[in-house]
């Protein structure tokens, strides 16, 4: 017997064995083993701090502990300054060093593995809570998947979207970051002519006509009442909680919250927008940024409002260190009652091989007041980040594990923190 006839043999006796990424199994048991470890040892030095920690909160007038906090670490990932046109900035770490961030606890599970099996979602046993969720293609069709805290996945099998198209014919996938309403009980999704809602404890959808041919986007507003349903030629609100009611044409779809734009110029005339409940414009404001673009929906607190953004080089170019390359893209946060602003730099790795793909942060929300959560994406994975406005840190929430680098980003939907 030859090598070859060995080959083909040991072919033929392996080809049902499913294959498995064992070296991504691996990786993603030590993240959790790191981040189970770390838990443990913030869990046995809390119950010798206890006593001191008590005193000092009464000392204090108390604590507020419902707010998500980093974990305890002794790595410190702020690197912040101010750019030459007086804004303020932070630095992410290189692309691929996610992984070795302090972690910060915002309610996720420390893996999505949008691979994974998932569970059948069943009305007899609806999850007791909904903290993410992503969509599964199916051919042309999608499926959600509703991620609980302690990591299950459940696949909605009886819901199937399809892409969104607008005028121009190009297509997008069918959620946004403010999917999410109602307390997580509901999840909202943009269709060609109509908005789906799903209830996430029984499975029943509720289907909103919409008067426009390329719906793009759907979520609900800052008070979380009504669906917002946007395309290219108009915005429309829906009142869910009046079945029947039609979509109602309203001027924008920001009711009494805040919008960041950007013209053409470079650096862009930046500008943060404040609207009223009747979704008109009230005080716009200028802002002084190295901005070119945006990238990605605007999402607030009452004080602060943040996007992805593309950067002036000429401006972030003083920036770069050793092990650097190009900073073109980041984050942008404004505080609009004065349009100052502070910038998360995402520097590209200096091979030109691998690094974060264009468009790579998005906003997610605001774990707390300080706190921006966000999607990292690039070659090496992608993952849910934290920026803390006020120190510059950058933290790891949660990884999100393909089947492939170069698969699209996943648009992932949370029920964390804020999403005004």
């Amino acid at each position: 017997m030859t090598d070859r006839d060995l080959s083909a043999l040991l072919e033929r006796a392996t080809e049902d064995v499913v294959e498995r990424d064992f070296a991504e199994h691996a990786w993603n048991a030590a993240l959790d083993g790191r981040r189970s470890r770390r838990r443990r040892f913030v869990t046995g030095a809390g119950a010798l701090a206890a006593a001191a920690l008590a005193v000092t909160a009464v000392q204090l007038g108390g604590s507020d502990d419902a707010k998500p906090r980093p974990a305890i670490s002794s790595t410190t990932t702020a690197s912040r300054g101010t750019l030459s046109d007086g804004t303020a900035y932070a630095v992410m770490p290189p692309e691929g060093k996610e992984a070795q961030l302090p972690d910060f606890d915002a309610g996720l599970p420390s893996t999505i593995d949008v691979r994974a099996r998932t569970e059948a979602f069943s009305p007899a046993r609806p999850p007791a809570s909904v903290v993410a969720v992503y969509l599964r293609q199916d051919g042309e069709r999608f499926h959600p998947v509703l991620v609980t805290g302690d990591g299950r996945q459940l696949e909605v099998a009886g819901v199937a979207l399809v892409r969104t198209t607008d005028a121009s014919g190009n297509q997008a996938t069918p959620l946004g970051p403010r999917a999410v309403g109602g307390g997580g009980r509901y999840v909202v999704f943009p269709q060609r002519d109509h908005v789906v809602r799903l209830d996430t404890r029984t499975g029943a959808t509720v289907s909103y006509p919409v008067p426009s041919e390329h719906v793009e986007w759907a979520g609900w507003n800052a008070a979380g009442t009504l669906v917002i349903a946007r395309s290219s030629d108009g915005t429309w609100a829906i009142d869910p909680s009046e079945p029947g009611t039609p979509a109602v044409a309203v001027r924008n779809g920001y009711e009494g919250v805040f919008r960041v734009t950007a013209g053409d110029t470079v650096p862009a005339d930046v500008r943060v927008t404040r609207f009223d409940p009747n979704g008109a414009p009230l005080e716009s404001t200028p802002v002084r940024s190295p901005v070119t673009g945006l990238d990605g929906e605007t999402v607030n607190t009452e004080q602060l409002a943040a996007t992805g953004a593309f950067f002036d080089q000429n401006i972030t170019s003083t920036v770069i260190r050793r092990g650097f390359g190009p900073i073109y893209q980041g984050l942008l946060v404004v505080e609009p009652a004065s349009g100052a602003a502070k910038v998360l730099l995402a520097p590209e790795n200096p091979d030109g091989q691998t690094g974060r793909f264009k468009g790579c942060c998005t906003v997610l929300g605001w774990a707390d007041d300080q706190t921006v959560l966000f999607q990292s994406v690039g070659s090496h994975g992608r993952w849910i980040l934290a920026w803390k406005t006020t120190t510059g840190e950058v933290f790891d929430v949660s990884r999100i594990t393909t089947g492939a680098p170069d698969d699209p980003a996943t648009p992932v939907a949370l029920n964390v923190g804020r999403r005004d």
